[in-house]
């Protein structure tokens, strides 16, 4: 790359600041007090839910709770403005994290109560056509319909077209959820929202935290991919990197040179730093894509990426799904052969992971470690007739 170009990348990187030419939303918080919307979000709520005591209890004295909802939200508003019982405002209580280890990773999950959850779909509610609006179209995970199947279709799109795709760039962002900023996600927040008292019950909710947004609670998935937009628009655009996937904070990058993809890390790293006081892993990798010579020699990596090893002729699983899925076969098999029933959850579980062999190219493990062991059709009959009879109830 000339210097020219490098430089003009530098001048970009130093004068990122939020744009202010967007379309902006006002009124926010006065949506957040009608009924309609109240009682929507307490219907996202409560799907998969409704054994629970607590939704229940809502359930049995709905009308109630949503105008004690609303009186919530109508007394909660900045310090200096007048509130008719500032005691009935939402105050943010002290939660004690849950520590799980997922992947030789240990993370807190933070599960708030259940009025509390309520008061975050209402919000996404809300956020949610906002985000969604000016989102990159590749940007998976967390939004409505675009998971991993939906990333996969469209990076197999992209190799299918053979165009600048003979090295990738794989990046992660260090500790992502733990090391955003209050101050700086609320900065970007002001950008488009003006509306001091919506924005205000957004921070409200993250109170507690010196830094970084929870995981466990519903509005930490959106606002992280609010926050990484501008990021997304800085690859793709100002870097003219077009064939880029970000699936939360990962991000892969395919490209036509070694060097290019080099020099675009790097501009990514001092982006990241300067505007959102984040860092990229160290671990970052930048290989030759996987390609088969003339003389049948093959040369390059495959990309792991969201579940799946993608090649350039075909699309495999993950070794570690792969092996789970065989695994939980052959325990459905020895409970079969030993006279014991299912547990639903690994019924759903097993279900689960046939999407991931429907749609790559692993028949042939299919064929050899699940089919002999487990009949899914006569699981998904279990599963279809466990919800008819959650239905009845």
């Amino acid at each position: 790359m000339r210097r020219k170009e490098l430089w003009q990348q530098r001048q970009a990187i130093d004068t990122a600041t939020p744009e202010t030419n967007g379309k902006q939303y006002k009124y926010l918080y006065r949506r957040m007090l009608d009924e309609d919307v109240i009682r929507k979000a307490y219907k996202k709520l409560r799907k998969g839910k409704t054994k629970r005591a607590e939704i229940k209890a809502i359930d049995a004295d709905l009308d109630n709770e949503v105008a004690a909802m609303r009186r919530m939200i109508e007394n909660t508003k900045p310090p200096g403005v007048p509130v008719e019982h500032p005691e009935l405002a939402y105050r943010p209580r002290k939660r004690t994290p849950k520590i799980i280890t997922e992947k030789g990773k240990r993370r807190k999950i933070y599960m708030p109560e259940i009025h509390e959850q309520w008061l975050h779909h209402i919000i996404v509610l809300i956020l949610e056509p906002i985000i969604t609006a000016t989102a990159y179209p590749f940007s998976c995970g967390s939004f409505p319909k675009r998971g991993a199947h939906y990333g996969k279709k469209q990076v197999e799109r992209w190799i299918r077209s053979g165009e600048g795709i003979r090295y990738f760039a794989k990046l992660d962002i260090r500790h992502f959820y733990d090391n955003i900023s209050h101050r700086v996600l609320m900065r970007e927040l002001r950008v488009r929202i003006k509306d001091d008292w919506f924005l205000y019950i957004i921070q409200l909710c993250l109170a507690g935290f010196k830094k970084g947004v929870p995981l466990g609670f519903y509005i930490s998935q959106w606002l992280a991919n609010y926050l990484l937009e501008p990021l997304d628009k800085f690859i793709t655009e100002t870097l003219g990197l077009k064939r880029t996937m970000r699936y939360m904070d990962d991000i892969s990058i395919f490209g036509a040179a070694k060097k290019g993809l080099h020099q675009a890390v790097q501009a990514i790293r001092i982006f990241l730093g300067r505007r959102f006081r984040l860092r990229l892993k160290r671990n970052f990798q930048v290989c030759k894509f996987d390609f088969t010579t003339k003389k049948g020699k093959r040369i390059g990596r495959p990309l792991d990426y969201m579940g799946f090893l993608f090649f350039r002729e075909k699309t495999l699983i993950r070794k570690s799904i792969m092996l789970a899925a065989t695994r939980l076969a052959s325990q459905l098999h020895r409970a079969k052969e030993a006279g014991r029933g299912y547990f639903s959850t690994h019924i759903k579980a097993m279900l689960s992971y046939m999407g991931w062999f429907d749609c790559s190219d692993t028949y042939g493990c299919y064929e050899k470690h699940i089919k002999p062991f487990v009949k899914i059709g006569r699981l998904k009959k279990i599963v279809s007739k466990l919800d008819r009879r959650e239905k009845k109830k």
